[in-house]
């Protein structure tokens, strides 16, 4: 009986973090192309932005800068009480105001702007609808990379969305950026070749015009770009990802980080109990690569789940001794460290500095009371992100 209980301790353990080893290696495995010079029909950059005076400039000039003839920047400055949407539109962005101070949220936003497209733009000759953050920058050739591989695959395209830290930030700030490229980049890097798929992020996220128009946002979920990416996977429209096109935003401080952590990873833990069961349905039923989209989102956060490991491991060595159970353990964390290893020299060296490594046991601490709130203080509200030092 004890064996068995322990056995089955193990397993449960072991899944999610051979799944995240399996992530990292193959992450690790491929390299980030360059974007191509590919022809593209016209597109539509719709932009969210909630009192982002402070920024909303540079990212306007640096969307703008990548468009082409024919295309389009729409910014919906939302709720705002600052001067968010005259900047916008003296950049000479089209800027469409939203105020309804009940139904706060990116929500919102996003379909008050789809709504807008399919009004106004009806005649218009695009063929892709590109979101991006009013924080968040597109690298050099990303908007066209992400049009023509949205054209090219048929498909919803996510980018590779990172955050970026100061050259001052602290090491609580680096690793968790860290931690931000290995769900962002390495694992769907991976996702994308074991399974065809990605998981949306928010922002340097692509859609064919005929598949935005149908779409209805949730403005209920603290990660709504998550969400849609499930419901389109399992209405069987093919999500997938693009490297070559990159999108980055400043890290916050660490007070910041901590809010936006939180929101997110709340997030996910709640669309993980929504949608796992259906994925497993749906991957029996006959679609099998979405079994590994199920198995992705059955991965917890990464601190959490190093922190299970460990008291796993602990305490089936109280229990059986360093047996079968224990030793299985041993060697998936040993396997977890390595690949997690692989993938920061791979992608992650330039990010998280060797001297910062030293430094993780303390943004684990830093990170427990966020994930333990899950049960004693769960977000359920969406917050805008802080922003600046």
């Amino acid at each position: 009986m004890i064996a068995a209980l322990a056995w089955t301790m193990a397993l449960c353990m072991a899944l999610p973090a051979l799944v995240l080893a399996i992530e990292c290696a193959v992450g690790a495995c491929r390299s980030l192309p360059v974007p191509a010079d590919e022809p593209a029909s016209p597109c539509i950059v719709l932009m969210p932005a909630h009192d982002e005076a402070q920024g909303i400039a540079l990212a306007v000039s640096s969307v703008l800068a990548q468009l082409r003839a024919g295309d389009e920047l729409v910014v919906v400055a939302d709720n705002c009480t600052d001067d968010t949407a005259a900047i916008a539109r003296s950049l000479g962005a089209t800027v469409i105001e939203r105020s309804d101070s009940t139904l706060r949220g990116k929500g919102y936003a996003l379909e008050y702007g789809r709504a807008f497209i399919e009004r106004q733009r009806a005649e218009a000759a695009f063929a892709v609808v590109i979101v991006i953050d009013a924080d968040c920058l597109p690298k050099p050739g990303a908007i066209s990379a992400l049009a023509a591989a949205t054209e090219r695959k048929q498909a919803v395209v996510q980018g590779a969305y990172l955050m970026e830290p100061p050259a001052d930030a602290d090491a609580v700030v680096r690793v968790s950026c860290f931690a931000f490229l290995v769900k962002n980049l390495v694992r769907q890097l991976a996702l994308d070749w074991l399974a065809g798929a990605a998981l949306l992020q928010g922002s340097g996220m692509a859609f064919p015009r005929a598949v935005f128009a149908r779409m209805r946002w949730s403005a209920a979920s603290l990660v709504e770009d998550l969400d849609m990416g499930m419901d389109l996977l399992l209405a069987g429209q093919a999500v997938r990802f693009e490297p070559a096109a990159g999108f980055v935003s400043a890290a916050s401080s660490a007070r910041g980080t901590a809010g936006q952590r939180r929101r997110w990873e709340h997030g996910m833990l709640q669309s993980a109990q929504r949608f796992v069961p259906r994925l497993i349905g749906a991957g029996i039923a006959g679609r099998p690569r979405l079994l590994f989209v199920a198995l992705d989102l059955l991965v917890p956060p990464t601190v959490l789940l190093i922190v299970l490991l460990l008291a796993v491991t602990a305490a089936l060595a109280l229990i059986v001794g360093l047996e079968g159970p224990t030793l299985a353990l041993l060697a998936t964390g040993l396997a977890l460290a390595l690949c997690l290893g692989a993938a920061w020299w791979r992608h992650g060296r330039a990010m998280l500095p060797l001297a910062s490594i030293g430094r993780i046991p303390g943004y684990v601490l830093w990170k427990l009371p966020l994930l333990l709130q899950f049960v004693t203080r769960r977000e359920r509200n969406w917050i805008r992100t802080e922003r600046g030092p």
